[in-house]
């Protein structure tokens, strides 16, 4: 399978090429900020069970430069009010383990940064334009916050009041505005005025919150992840908005340590998942993108095993479901799905119809921006290159879906016929796919040890009783049988090469446990039946 590593020069030239081509409505030619550091994290308590029952709160700085060739508005107040006319920041952590990326901190809200710095000196954007219009990000300079900015209480607010893909946000009724808990009688307080009073608040409300069994998984790596929006910055400007950089975190009996590791890299942090492929598409001209993950291992026991994770970029309707083309008569175990939250109320669904695996969005809980979710299964299809679609989650403009190039389970080669007979049923698999050519392709029988089994092959495959069992082979096309032996853990293994040029052949397999010991010999156990489709491309 192809790696991330190769993928990544190709595929991120290509979004950018993309991404040129699909500016938003309000696209300002020449912003482009640039988020160049992740840095500076801090610990700021728990509250809960006893470790490690209970959630962490923490805080990441960065830095960040405007890279682009106009000055940029920036500014939290006019006349006392609030207004939308500055930078906002959002936060993730996220770990990886056991083959899997999953994002560890909740939703956390996003800074709204209302004043800019203009720092002058070494930076990817310098020089600084010391001089220029007042209450704007100037060309080439840049700010830098630490955790402690970043975590003020008073400068979050939910990133779902947010519209990452136009970088709007409206401050009349917002949470500064309403006040958390909301002003008595709502809405008539809402008036832009500043009213958020954060007095009680606990060390880890609107910050990056973990479940501290999140942070003590043997094996993990971690990361942390900041994201920048500004209004109008066209989508090919956005490459280097996102950053990520990794993190270690340590219990000392009484709280966290934590520090970062490693360079940063830009990008969604899902780029970072080890073994992974991926790639992003949008909703035309009209919302933001979503990036799909894809880590496919296998096959074991004649299954695949599929990782998908999908990262909600910048689109403002969200998504509500995620669809994946899958062969009628292709297996399907082991489904799962991970989300932010421990509320098994609100996961997401799964169901299959119409050649397709569909997981679709829990009660209130769509893929908003700044998150990303998991979905996982195991199938006997074997990967192929293949798009899948995400649904939007609200009414908006744009298409319904968004179509993102993926790895599918797209190519049944080896396809199961129907279960086998016996205490225990032998079982026989693929090892492969039978393309042509595949000089290594083979099936694995296991079953008792040291059984004498009947191998038997057919052109065409059948469906006929067999005492207890079923004859998965059609008995005129019968075409060769060869007499094995298990060893001594009950498997037996052999390849059958796929030469090159073969056109497209069909041959039902099944193996058969017996009595040799009398004449003639009786049957003690059948396996399942396959068809071998050698050659074949995609779905029967």
């Amino acid at each position: 399978m192809t790696t991330l590593s190769s993928l990544c020069p190709t595929i991120g030239a290509l979004g950018l090429i993309l991404g040129s081509l699909a500016a938003q409505s309000n696209a300002i030619p020449g912003s482009d900020i640039n988020v160049f550091a992740v840095d500076s994290p801090s610990y700021y308590g728990r509250v809960g069970s006893a470790y490690p029952g209970g959630t962490a709160g923490f805080a990441i700085g960065h830095s960040m430069g405007n890279c682009g060739t106009v000055h940029i508005p920036w500014s939290g107040f006019s006349g006392g009010l609030l207004i939308d006319n500055h930078v906002k920041i959002a936060f993730l952590l996220a770990r990886e383990s056991d083959g899997r990326m999953v994002q560890i901190s909740g939703k956390s809200f996003c800074k709204h940064s209302r004043t800019a710095f203009n720092f002058s000196g070494a930076s990817p954007c310098s020089p600084c334009q010391t001089t220029g219009p007042s209450a704007h990000f100037r060309i080439g300079c840049h700010d830098i916050y630490s955790a402690g900015f970043n975590s003020s209480w008073g400068i979050l607010g939910p990133t779902t009041e947010i519209d990452p893909w136009l970088g709007t946000w409206n401050p009349m009724g917002s949470y500064f505005d309403i006040g958390d808990p909301a002003q008595a009688n709502y809405p008539q307080p809402a008036d832009r005025s500043q009213s958020l009073v954060t007095t009680g608040f606990t060390p880890v409300k609107n910050r990056l919150a973990v479940s501290e069994k999140d942070l003590v998984v043997p094996g993990s790596t971690f990361y942390g992840q900041n994201q920048v929006v500004i209004i109008g910055e066209p989508v090919g400007n956005r490459g280097n908005n996102q950053i990520s950089r990794g993190m270690n975190f340590t219990w000392n009996g009484t709280g966290w340590g934590v520090s970062m590791t490693g360079a940063a890299v830009h990008g969604s942090v899902l780029t970072r998942w080890t073994g992974a492929t991926w790639d992003l598409a949008g909703n035309g001209t009209d919302d933001g993108r979503f990036l799909v993950a894809v880590k496919v291992t296998g096959p074991v026991d004649g299954m695949w095993h599929y990782e998908y994770a999908v990262h909600n970029l910048d689109n403002h309707r969200g998504g509500a479901s995620l669809r994946i083309p899958l062969c009628d008569d292709a297996r399907l175990t082991n489904l799962g799905f991970h989300d932010i939250d421990d509320n098994s109320l609100n996961d997401w669904t799964t169901s299959r119809s119409g050649g397709e695996l569909q997981f679709q969005a829990g009660i209130d809980n769509p893929l908003d921006w700044n998150t990303f979710y998991n979905f996982y299964f195991d199938s006997d299809a074997a990967p192929v290159a293949g798009t899948v679609l995400v649904d939007q989650a609200r009414i908006g403009p744009g298409a319904l879906s968004v179509t993102i190039p993926s790895t599918v389970p797209g190519l049944l080669g080896t396809q199961y016929l129907g279960a086998g007979c016996g205490s225990p049923a032998p079982r026989i698999e693929a090892t492969g796919v039978p393309s042509s050519p595949n000089p290594s392709y083979g099936l694995e029988l296991t079953g008792s040890p040291n059984a004498s089994v009947l191998l038997a092959f057919a052109t065409q495959a059948g469906s006929a009783p067999l005492g207890a069992c079923t004859l998965w082979l059609d008995e005129p096309s019968l075409l060769a049988t060869a007499l094995v032996s298990n060893d001594a853990a009950g498997d037996f293994a052999f390849t059958l090469p796929i030469p090159p040029g073969l056109l497209p052949t069909e041959l039902a397999v099944q193996a058969f446990e017996l009595d040799v010991s009398g004449f003639p010999a009786s049957l003690l156990a059948a396996s399942n039946g396959l068809l071998i489709r050698a050659a074949s491309t995609g779905c029967p």
